[in-house]
């Protein structure tokens, strides 16, 4: 989301952009030592769940400086220099190209968030029951999220745990999401509660698992 299209995640509500990104380089047959390269930058940004404030732009840049650029907000190009100008202005002209403009904040843009777009969902999973007075590993697992940042905390009795009983494991998943695990190692002691904190741009507040009386000793984020 170069890529074709970035993400992969699992929480929403959260301001994506997605990038195709084509590059391609010019050789000059009189200097061959000379490189040019030219790019299409796309992009579609979001923040609202339903995309109603989705939003398209194309990016025409030549080695590295930006030539035009086509906003569905404005619904034109605009050029930035001498050639950008006359670039824009022929865009802006030929009716065919700005009816498909207009067609792929449909067609690209909201199209293709919405096979990315998933609610939230906090499963459960049972490895075997932790029992009281002895020493225990607690799990909490999130998977398949984006972006990168995220924390994961334990509370035991609504304070903050730190210190070597907690171990953390974060992982790429070489498709622009991420994963992360985090391991309590305490004696559990009743009407002491645990819970695990997930806090994460995609959810509007932060996600809390409190342990109940069996203390089953995993819970799964996806």
């Amino acid at each position: 989301m170069i890529y074709d299209f970035l993400i992969k995640i699992n929480f929403y509500r959260i301001a994506w952009i997605f990038v195709m990104f084509v590059a391609y380089s010019l050789f000059n047959s009189l200097f061959p030592s000379d490189v040019y390269v030219f790019q299409d930058i796309d992009e579609c940004e979001f923040s609202k769940e339903d995309l109603s404030d989705m939003v398209y732009t194309v990016k025409l840049v030549f080695n590295q400086k930006l030539l035009c650029s086509y906003d569905s907000r404005l619904g034109k190009y605009v050029g930035y220099d001498e050639y950008g100008i006359r670039n824009a202005e022929h865009y802006n002209n030929q009716t065919w190209k700005m009816k498909q403009q207009k067609e792929e904040l449909e067609t690209i843009c909201r199209a293709n968030a919405r096979l990315y777009i998933k609610k939230s969902e906090l499963t459960e999973e049972l490895h075997h029951k932790a029992r009281y007075g002895q020493l225990t590993t607690l799990e909490c697992h999130a998977y398949d999220f984006y972006p990168q940042a995220i924390n994961v905390t334990w509370l035991l009795d609504g304070s903050e745990v730190t210190g070597d009983v907690v171990s953390t494991e974060f992982m790429d998943n070489g498709d622009w999401s991420y994963q992360m695990h985090s391991y309590l190692e305490l004696v559990l002691h009743r009407g002491v509660p645990v819970s695990c904190r997930v806090e994460h741009s995609g959810l509007e507040e932060p996600l809390v698992t409190l342990w109940g009386e069996t203390f089953n000793n995993v819970v799964l984020i996806k």
